[in-house]
């Protein structure tokens, strides 16, 4: 016994000789990266181990970990602040709370920090967001990202993205992890995301990790600012077609909030405008709000809560003029659409290796239309009243944890389980006794995921994930396995090659058609006669940093198949007044979608900027539409080209040019006319003929290309009370461009779109097109209150603001 215990002794020595010494000196650095003013988290701050290839990078809290020897120097950067250097000599493990201060610009010396490439993801900050060239010269989420290779637009002037051949509905939008339903206004006109409260976008397009699931074509993970924690400050802010303000600060000593909230001045035009146009008939008013919220508390530094809410409208209104009309009647059309958004989130850093992040929400989506009428008649009056509804509900839980267990190997897991409940069509009208209304659906998911990372060496990095998704509605249940792998090899310090395969699936559907400024977005959910949609995507790139981080290169080719699509039969384009809107939908469409795209990134200097190029191929196939044919997607765009040009004339002035080149999408031409006989009889009681237009194979031809180039000019000032503000000016179209958004048959070129019919001669039809934006010139005004500007005191305008506002005493 005696000589085999001296053996394993023997034994165990020999294994420690044998490991290097270094892997006895090291330790776990963590903690958060934040702004020095505000407070706000910096999202992929790098922080690397001076002298060495270690490294890693902040999360969406801010947060880091990192294994290094001990003692060691920890160099931390972000684009747009100054690198912080400094030293690690403790021989336990570390938290640390790194604060870093914005660029300062000496002679010629310009802070070089650039973000950390990496596959599969297009991130934007806030701050990258305010510049850029749009529409009333107000900055816009998802028209900014329509400038990015792989992220397309519906058509002209529109918000709703199309990410590598994928449907509008395929987009998961996550507000702080919470789901958001609707994100548009004005029809797609513009979207509903506040660029006054975004800290972050991270857009993936491929290689989704295994905690992000439910939808197939991509993933826009908002994360919001938190509100300023050392002083109060707000800014408020106007243009063409709306205006906004936000207010932020602290509450209490480990608290703070921020308060934004927008709304438009189209109502008051639209109304204008209807009532002294000549010979019409009606008043139109459309109106949009969006209201914002978000409150922090830290009561130490592994601990907090944050409380969200969002809610935004949108209100179409059409009545009848009441010159129009007899005394006591009345016609009144109003469409209302929005979202609801309500969550609670806790954040625990348990241990240095374990933390946690679990969240409660609440969403919801609703569209409603009304139409009210009264009038006279020769027995009197009548009165008619109807009501469509359409809306989805979900509630959720979602508890994510991460467990660093080495250095080289860390998991991720967690579960989410929504129910949804879901009403695709309900109708009822005062001239019916029963309501010609669908059955609502009620649907429980519930997804388990687990993510592996694993370094291999120094140049490999390994993420293999699993998503169960388990989805029950009555009667049907569905459970399905996501696998999903992310491969990136660093070459060289420069070079790093990256391969990802994932499959996801999707419980709810979208029925789309464009068009309209009222809303016309439906949501219905899988059932026994609507499977779950499903993508196979694999994607491969190559991504390079050049000439001492000013330039990135990135290189991707990916392939898309999807199977179980849905949308409207052909001849349909809403549920509105039919108990069986099943009818009216086809299933079990396939869509492939496979292409490449080119992204080069110039970081700093005085002209910074980007440009992009796609080409794609997309297209779909469905039993009822096109004779079972497959055919061009409705929205594909083989070729698709943007550059934008940032350039900073001086402290004062900074210009922004941004120039799109897109294929046209496709259209269905018509190959000749008939004759046909119309299912009703004239005065007569005679057949009544009319004429139609014989069309060809569906998306055989295409409609002209787009092209226009935006202009944008900041003029930062400051006001006579010392607070800083800008002046926005921009030009949408620059060159008025005329692009095409339909074609139209017709004998002349009045944009009648009435057929051809009662000729008595016969009169051949012409291709003519419609384009809506010309150039548009706008102008938008942003001051902030209480933001210092080079030294002067604070207004105190908002600390009586917040006085009022929180009811507090001197």
């Amino acid at each position: 016994m005696q000589i085999m215990k001296i053996k394993k002794v023997n034994i165990c020595l020999f294994i420690l000789l044998l490991c290097p010494f270094h892997l006895f000196s090291q330790i776990r650095v963590s903690g958060f990266v934040k702004d020095n003013e505000s407070g706000e988290a910096l999202i992929f701050a790098s922080i690397v181990e001076k002298g060495t290839n270690n490294y890693t990078l902040s999360d969406n809290n801010g947060y880091f970990s990192l294994i290094t020897s001990t003692p060691c120097s920890l160099e931390v950067t972000y684009v747009g602040f100054n690198p912080l250097l400094f030293e690690i000599n403790s021989k336990k493990d570390t938290l640390v709370n790194i604060l870093l201060s914005t660029d300062i610009i000496i002679e010629d010396v310009i802070v070089k920090a650039t973000r950390t490439l990496l596959p599969n993801i297009t991130s934007l900050s806030g701050k990258e967001l305010q510049y850029l060239p749009s529409i009333g010269a107000r900055p816009d989420l998802l028209k900014t990202l329509q400038l990015y290779p792989g992220i397309q637009t519906q058509n002209e002037g529109s918000s709703l993205l199309l990410v590598r051949g994928g449907d509008p509905g395929q987009n998961l939008y996550l507000i702080d992890n919470v789901p958001l339903i609707y994100v548009n206004h004005l029809g797609g006109f513009m979207s509903v995301f506040n660029p006054d409260i975004i800290n972050n976008v991270d857009v993936y397009k491929a290689g989704f990790p295994a905690h992000f699931g439910g939808k197939l074509s991509s993933i826009l993970d908002i994360t919001q600012r938190e509100g300023n924690t050392n002083n109060t400050k707000g800014s408020f802010s106007f243009g063409l077609t709306d205006m906004s303000l936000s207010l932020e600060g602290p509450v209490k000593e480990k608290s703070s909030y921020i308060v934004t909230g927008r709304t438009s001045f189209l109502g008051l035009f639209s109304m204008l405008a209807s009532q002294t146009l000549p010979g019409n008939y009606y008043t139109l008013f459309y109106g949009f709000h969006d209201i914002n919220a978000k409150y922090s508390w830290r009561p130490n530094t592994k601990n907090s809560l944050h409380i969200n809410f969002y809610q935004g409208d949108d209100m179409l209104q059409y009545k009848v003029k009441q010159s129009e009309l007899k005394e006591g009647e009345k016609t009144i059309t109003r469409s209302t659409w929005g979202n609801w958004l309500l969550s609670a989130q806790y954040k625990s850093i348990i241990t240095s290796k374990l933390r946690s992040t679990n969240t409660l929400s609440y969403t919801r989506y609703r569209l409603k239309n009304i139409q009210d009428r009264t009038s006279l008649g020769d027995a009197g009056y009548s009165d008619y009243f109807s009501e469509y509804l359409s809306s989805l509900k979900n509630a959720s839980f979602h508890s994510n944890w991460k467990y660093d267990i080495a250095k080289p190997y860390s998991i991720e897991y967690g579960v989410l389980s929504s129910y949804l409940f879901n009403v695709p069509n309900k109708y009822h009208a005062s001239n019916q006794s029963v309501g010609s209304s669908a059955k609502s659906l009620k649907s429980f998911q519930a997804d388990l995921y687990i993510e592996n990372k694993l370094k291999l060496g120094n140049c490999m990095l390994l993420n293999m994930g699993l998503r169960n998704s388990n989805y029950f509605t009555e009667g049907y249940s569905a459970n399905n396995l996501e696998p999903r792998i992310n491969l990136s090899c660093k070459m060289s310090p420069n070079y790093s090659l990256n391969f990802s395969y994932m499959r996801a699936y999707q419980y709810t559907h979208l029925l789309f058609t464009s068009g309209s400024i009222s809303n016309n977005e439906v949501w219905i959910s899988s059932d026994h006669q609507i499977q779950p949609s499903r993508v196979d995507q694999f994607a491969t790139g190559i991504q390079s940093r050049m000439m001492d981080g000013m330039f990135d290169i990135e290189f991707n080719l990916y392939y898309k198949d999807m199977t179980n699509l849905t949308t409207y039969k052909d001849g349909y384009s809403d549920l509105m007044g039919s108990p069986n809107w099943h009818s009216k939908v086809t299933s079990n469409g396939q869509g492939i979608s496979k292409g490449l795209e080119l992204y080069l990134k110039k970081n700093y200097g005085k002209v910074t900027g980007f440009m992009g190029y796609s080409f794609s191929h997309a297209t779909r196939k469905f039993d009822d539409i096109n004779s079972g044919e497959e055919y061009l997607f409705d929205f594909d765009r083989p070729h698709c080209f943007s550059t934008n040009v940032q350039y900073a004339l001086n402290k004062k002035w900074k210009m922004n040019l941004a120039w799109v080149y897109q294929s046209g999408i496709p259209y269905t031409p018509a190959i000749g006319r008939q004759n046909t006989i119309a299912s009703g009889y004239d005065a007569y009681y005679n057949s009544d003929i009319y004429e139609a237009l014989i069309y060809g194979p569906r998306n055989s031809d295409r409609l002209s290309p787009y092209h226009r180039l935006d202009i944008s000019c900041i003029y930062s000032t400051e006001t006579k009370r010392n607070n800083a503000a800008e002046w926005i000016f921009s030009i949408y179209n620059a060159y008025n461009r005329q692009n095409a958004y339909y074609y139209y048959y017709n004998t002349n070129n009045t944009g009648e779109m009435i057929p051809p019919d009662y000729y008595e001669t016969y009169k051949p039809l012409s291709l003519y097109q419609i384009s809506f934006l010309p150039i548009i010139p706008s102008i938008s005004y942003k001051v902030y209150f209480n933001k210092e500007s080079n030294g002067n005191k604070t207004d105190n305008t908002i600390h009586k603001l917040k006085k009022w506002f929180f009811y507090e005493n001197e």
